[in-house]
Order: C-alpha cells, then sequence, then structure tokens
C-alpha cells in the first residue's frame, strides 16, 4: 500500500520571485544533468561562463538539487494520465486555483517520450482550464507533433512550437518583429498566450 497516493503534490513549486503562484512548475530533471547542456544547446552563457540562474540555485542551495532530483525520478516513473490526475488532484483542493504549469525552470526534454508525455498532459489538463508552457534548447528533437502547450525555443523555432525565446544583450538590439518580455510573469502572459517572437534580456 502506498504511503502516499499523491507524491506530485510534494513536488510541485508555486510561484517564484518572477512566476504567479498561481502557476505551478515542474522539473523533468536538475540543471546538473540538463540534457541540453551536456549537448552544447543551452544559450545560458557570457563570455562562455554558464549564467544558467538554475544551476546556480542548486550550488548555493543544498536543498534544490536532491528536490529536483526527486522530480527527475517521479517523471521517469510516472504516466501521463496518473501525473494530470494528481494534478487535478491538487487542483481541486487549492483556494487559488492554478492557471498555469510550466515544466523545466531547470533541466529539459530529454527525448521525444518526454515531449508526448507533457502534450499528453496539457490535453488533459487544458479543459480545466490549466494552460501548460515551457522554454526548452532542444534543437535536435522533433515538436511536430505539439498539440496542447506552448512551447518556446531558445534561439530557435520548429514546427509545432509556440514560438521562439531569443536572448539579446540590449535593448537596442531587439530583432524587428518581436516583443521585448517584461522579465516578470506576474504582470504579463505573453507565453500563455502564444505570442510569436520574444526576446529577453541576458541576466
Amino acid at each position: 500500500m502506498l504511503t502516499n497516493p499523491r507524491p506530485l503534490k510534494g513536488l510541485l513549486q508555486y510561484g517564484n520571485h518572477k512566476l504567479p503562484t498561481t502557476t505551478a512548475i515542474f522539473n523533468m530533471g536538475p540543471a546538473k544533468t540538463c540534457p541540453s547542456l551536456q549537448k552544447g544547446f543551452c544559450q545560458a552563457f557570457v563570455d562562455g561562463k554558464c549564467v544558467c540562474y538554475a544551476m546556480k540555485a542548486e550550488r548555493f542551495r543544498p536543498q534544490v538539487l536532491p528536490y529536483r532530483m526527486l522530480q527527475e525520478k517521479f517523471w521517469a516513473a510516472v504516466r501521463a494520465e496518473d501525473f494530470a490526475a494528481q494534478l487535478l488532484d491538487v487542483q481541486s483542493r487549492k483556494r487559488k486555483k492554478l492557471e498555469a504549469i510550466r515544466f523545466n525552470e531547470s533541466g529539459d526534454f530529454r527525448g521525444q517520450t518526454c515531449i508526448q508525455k507533457a502534450d499528453t498532459i496539457a490535453g488533459i489538463i487544458r479543459p480545466h482550464n490549466i494552460a501548460t508552457y515551457c522554454y526548452t534548447a532542444a534543437e535536435d528533437l522533433d515538436f511536430s507533433g505539439v498539440r496542447n502547450m506552448n512551447v518556446y525555443g531558445s534561439g530557435f523555432y520548429k514546427k509545432g512550437m509556440a514560438g521562439e525565446f531569443k536572448m539579446i544583450e540590449t535593448e537596442a538590439d531587439l530583432p524587428k518583429g518581436y516583443v521585448l518580455c517584461k522579465g516578470d510573469c506576474r504582470i504579463c502572459k505573453m507565453c500563455l498566450r502564444g505570442v510569436k517572437k520574444i526576446a529577453v534580456l541576458k541576466h
């Protein structure tokens, strides 16, 4: 008999210094083992130095890496339908309802099965008014089958994605046709609305 029949409940974070508490965060893995970093796709570098804030958190806050490793283990074992059912159970018990779930504040998709799983989850929870979105540096993967979540490519765009999330050095570098990220999701919903071309200042 399971001692905790709803393990997802303890593996969700609600908001952070940029995200509202109506957004749940779940990571498929830690920054330390991020597949896009290992493959050389990560853009979070300035003058050859990694500036990934997810990596910084794992280095300087001892509790963060073990927590994300638990998320990684859960993600590898859970079926999409069970993840969605547990998330909806969490939703049913919350006073302040969730509006969205963001995948991968740290880490990234490890392969096509992760994309398919996340999109299946998104399709189940969407009728319950919970949107799903994420950013990815996984240039080698196929997103053409995505139907239910907003995926933004970090510096690239592929069929099936909602758009591109492009890093720029200064506001003067804003490319034509791109909208500048406000840097605070508590006052902006461009990624949930599916705005196609978004630029963000390096930070």
